[in-house]
């Protein structure tokens, strides 16, 4: 908690998050606002956000504006000139999301938009928000530097983001990143997706529905993805050579303007194992039952990322096990 402090306060305000009324960025708003008080958190509709009903929120920091529209985008980062952002927002990740419009006006669109506008007052770091869907059918443990085989709209992109991100630090050298988000999960997160309905059945002592047992994900706890933005934004600004050591550890200078990065644990893990863990973790005496839920329709057998890169670029890494990440969610 210390090391985060240290590295939040050495980031450059203001500092805004775009995407804030979702399960990540919700949770990365409340630890900045826990350090700093230069924090504005993005929402396209801040009234009908269920996080800010439940979680009370200074209006001081609570934004509107929906990121597709071009002249409110402008409004906003002209009064505020942000110096750090992380952007968030994204349409198309859940099976209910399939406006094809919506997805690359919102994922892609408005990402050159708001970087266009942000060049005009200088920025010091703009972290931005991929996915493990990028990679799509070459699901199974990629590196940065595998191919790319979306297998979706909405992996389409944010892959067309990435790329737009790649030419911006790399042609016009501005301080950007990408991390590639695998399963994310925590405080915060959608009821109805897969932990938060796992944590409310074990509290009355049952398992939920499971998909094919033999299905693999690589989860992330939401804490440690905060501290990857953190970290990176962090990085993006600084000098190499002049790190403290509370600052990501960067050894050999490398050049991060542009990169993409997998925020993953490396570890493969199945449904199956993830029910058994569940089973013996809260004593639930019922056997988990399989298959007895449809997978979705991009549902690959394996999705489980390489974390080399990031772990040997910034010092990070998933320090919260599985089992542990489950402890403190059922508390």
């Amino acid at each position: 908690m210390q090391q985060h402090n240290k590295l939040i306060n050495k980031l450059k305000g203001p500092i805004i998050i775009f995407g804030a009324g979702g399960f990540v960025g919700f949770n990365l708003l409340q630890k900045l606002l826990t350090y700093r008080k230069d924090v504005f958190g993005v929402f396209s509709v801040p009234k009908k956000n269920w996080r800010l009903r439940e979680k009370y929120t200074s209006p001081l920091y609570v934004v509107k504006c929906d990121i597709r529209e071009r002249s409110a985008l402008k409004s906003l980062i002209s009064r505020s000139k942000p110096k750090t952002v992380f952007n968030l927002a994204a349409y198309g990740a859940y099976s209910t999301q399939n406006d094809i419009n919506n997805i690359y006006q919102t994922n892609f669109n408005s990402t050159y938009l708001l970087l266009e506008e942000m060049k005009k007052y200088g920025f010091s770091a703009y972290v931005h928000a991929g996915s493990q869907s990028e990679y799509g059918l070459n699901s199974s443990g990629p590196s940065e530097k595998d191919e790319l085989v979306p297998n979706s709209h909405y992996a389409v992109s944010k892959v067309a983001s990435y790329y737009l991100l790649k030419y911006y630090g790399k042609v016009e050298k501005l301080p950007v990143a990408h991390l590639r988000l695998y399963s994310v999960y925590g405080s915060w997160e959608e009821p109805n997706r897969l932990i938060p309905t796992l944590i409310r059945e074990a509290k009355k002592g049952k398992l939920p529905k499971f998909v094919d047992p033999n299905i693999s994900r690589d989860f992330v706890y939401v804490e440690d993805v905060c501290g990857a933005f953190i970290r990176s934004a962090v990085l993006l600004k600084s000098n190499p050579q002049g790190l403290t050591k509370y600052e990501p550890a960067n050894p050999e200078g490398l050049q991060i303007f542009g990169e993409a990065f997998n925020v993953c644990s490396g570890k493969k893990t199945t449904i199956k194992e993830l029910a058994y863990l569940a089973k013996k973790l809260f004593k639930i005496k019922q056997e988990p039952k399989f298959g007895s839920m449809r997978n979705r329709t991009w549902d690959l057998k394996d999705w489980y990322g390489n974390p080399k890169k990031i772990q040997k670029s910034i010092n990070w890494k998933a320090r919260t096990t599985l089992m542990v990440g489950l402890k403190i969610l059922m508390n």
